[in-house]
Parts: structure tokens; sequence; C-alpha cells
């Protein structure tokens, strides 16, 4: 009788899940800051993408300003502007600049304007003008064009 109660007992507690194991909670506790580092890696990028959203608003909107100031000039003064820079609005000069190319195309009565914009948000440099002087350094083409290129460019054909 004594026999069958100690392995009664035995299988009782075996087969009876009141708590939790050492490993299974282990196993859990690891399962759940997995989890919770990917939700806090995820915030923080959110973060992140917020910033450079709102600074290419704010660039995207100084390059449309300039480029209505632009539009205001006489046809015969465009070529003035070729190759200049500017400050953009809602940036420090050292962290922003933008650039102007006034180009002739086929026709006599017709110029191509381009403006690109090249800002740093968050410690990162957007654009191809990584020292924001306006001027084509080596190193700063990135894909060998030879013109600085930028996320924000306006492009427009203006008329006589």
């Amino acid at each position: 009788m004594r026999q069958k109660r100690i392995s009664y007992k035995i299988w009782l507690l075996k087969h009876s899940k009141k708590a939790f194991t050492l490993i299974e909670l282990l196993l859990t506790v690891t399962m759940l800051s997995f989890c919770l580092c990917g939700i806090l890696i995820t915030y923080i990028n959110m973060f992140f993408l917020s910033d450079l959203s709102r600074d290419i608003t704010l660039t995207t909107n100084a390059v449309q300003a300039k480029m209505e100031e632009i539009k205001k000039t006489g046809f015969d003064n465009l070529s003035a502007l070729n190759d200049t820079t500017f400050d953009l609005d809602g940036f420090s000069g050292s962290t922003a600049k933008g650039l102007i190319e006034v180009t002739n195309t086929g026709y006599s009565d017709l110029k191509r304007v381009r403006i690109s914009a090249s800002f740093k948000s968050r410690f990162q440099t957007v654009g191809e003008d990584s020292n924001f002087n306006g001027v084509l350094n080596s190193g700063e083409d990135a894909d060998a064009n030879g013109r600085l290129d930028s996320p924000v460019e306006l492009v427009t054909l203006i008329a006589k």
C-alpha cells in the first residue's frame, strides 16, 4: 500500500502543472525581450523617419519658393542665375544649400532651370553636396553624372 501511495504522488507531481518550470520562464522572458526590443527599434526608427520627412518637406517648400522667385525674373536675366547658391529657409546656412542651374535648350526662347537642394537631417547628409558649398567637389558625385543630385530637385522650362 505504501508503494502505491508513493508512485501515485510521483505520478501526480509529473502530470500536474501548477507552476512554471525555470526553463519555461526563461524562454518566455527571452521571447518577450526580443519582441519588446523589436518594437523599441521600430519606435526609434519612426522618430528618425518623421524628422527626415519634416526636413524634406521644409526643403521642398524652400525650393518651390525659390523657383517662384526665378519665374518672376526676366528671361534675359536668367543666365546670370546659373550656378548660384542660396540658403534654404528653415535651416542654418551651414546645414543646407540650394543650387540653381540654368541651361539653354535647342530653342533660343526656352531655358531649362534646375534647382537641387542638399541638407542635413539628424547627422545625415541628404543630397550629394556634403559640404554645402554648392560646388561639385571630388567624392561628392555618387552616381558620376557630373552634377549635384538630391532627392529634392525641381526642373522647369521657362519661355521668353
